[in-house]
């Protein structure tokens, strides 16, 4: 039998009206190694020569479906050893459209939304997941700063860098994530 996380905390949750949560905040640490998804569990988005770190992960934040989660995040990566830093937002004079990069692999931003470009080579980049880690809706851009809602069955959040090599990429980025506060309803039984 599946243990279902959800139904347990209803279950624990059970006769109760309503119940306050309150906000989170959140810092989450992203190498400038670190792949956005894994791309061995979401094959149809696949990235890169798959040669980065597994993704920065939130993980059992009140991720409520509807409700706006925020990110802010600073810090500098490289994309090669020594070389020139760029914030969250990445490196401005390199924009990595919908085409393979330099590897002749795509970029994970090849799978963002339209309204997220343009998207620069290292920049920080988002995505909703399940429990299993499958990408849930468009990954998003981050840069330094965004607002997002959670879609239904998001579990968690994983974070890394928009690049299709990753293994020569240093420093690291701090994301500030700000989970809102949820208040959970909870329908009582009807005595028939």
């Amino acid at each position: 039998m599946r243990y279902s996380f959800r139904a347990a905390a209803l279950a624990g949750l059970a006769g109760l009206a309503a119940l306050p949560a309150q906000a989170q905040d959140f810092t989450v640490k992203v190498s400038g190694r670190t792949m956005p998804w894994s791309p061995a569990i979401n094959k149809d988005m696949d990235f890169g020569i798959r040669d980065g770190t597994r993704p920065a992960m939130l993980f059992g934040a009140s991720l409520i479906a509807g409700s706006t989660i925020t990110f802010r995040a600073h810090g500098e990566t490289t994309t090669l050893p020594g070389g020139a830093r760029f914030g969250p937002e990445g490196q401005i004079d390199y924009v990595t459209e919908k085409r393979p990069g330099g590897s002749g692999r795509l970029f994970p931003s090849y799978y963002l939304d339209k309204a997220d470009y343009p998207a620069h080579l290292n920049a920080l980049i988002g995505a909703f997941v399940s429990a299993d880690g499958k990408v849930i809706g468009a990954p998003f851009l981050i840069g330094r700063e965004t607002a997002r809602q959670v879609p239904e069955g998001a579990q968690a959040i994983t974070f890394g860098i928009n690049d299709d090599v990753f293994h020569e990429n240093e420093g690291e980025l701090l994301v500030e994530v700000h989970v809102p506060e949820a208040r959970v309803i909870l329908e009582q039984e009807q005595a028939q």
